[in-house]
């Protein structure tokens, strides 16, 4: 019997998809969102530079700055509260000793069902729009063909 000849694997398409990039970003804001209370960009960021200190300033705002270097506040309803230090108001102080997982698990808590909606909704959004304006995308990608620019980027 003779052999078979080996089937060549299929190329992989390179191109970086504009519409993937657009749908991963998406899901990124409604993860930080949902943890830390930042959209994407400002948790990514926030305090690296003098120009973007401050944005997570809010309560339960937790950048990845003040993730990596543990230098977080949370702002309670007594005021501007320490993190691991002391509350002294009103005649009486008391410890504050919140981590910043204590911090996401309360922000998971309170945004946990608009986050899960989302999950699911983009990217069924996405596979609607794409089955929905393939025509557009494919003059899209023949534009960028055009030009140049196969094999480096798609719609």
């Amino acid at each position: 019997m003779a052999r078979k000849k080996a089937k060549k694997p299929r190329r992989t398409d390179k191109a970086i998809s504009l519409t993937g990039v657009a749908e991963a970003i998406m899901l990124a804001n409604v993860g930080t969102r949902a943890a830390f209370n930042l959209s994407a960009w400002d948790w990514a960021t926030d305090g690296w530079t003098a120009t973007t200190a401050g944005r997570a300033s809010g309560s339960g705002e937790i950048s990845l700055h003040e993730l990596i270097y543990g230098n977080f506040s949370k702002a309670g309803s007594l005021g501007f509260t320490p993190v691991g230090g002391s509350y002294v108001g009103g005649g009486s102080s008391y410890a504050v000793t919140q981590t910043a997982g204590d911090i996401a698990m309360a922000n998971l808590k309170a945004n946990w069902a608009p986050a899960l909606l989302q999950t699911f909704a983009i990217p069924i959004g996405f596979k609607i729009g794409r089955k929905a304006l393939r025509r557009p995308i494919a003059m899209g990608n023949k534009m960028l063909k055009n030009i140049g620019m196969r094999g480096q980027v798609k719609i």
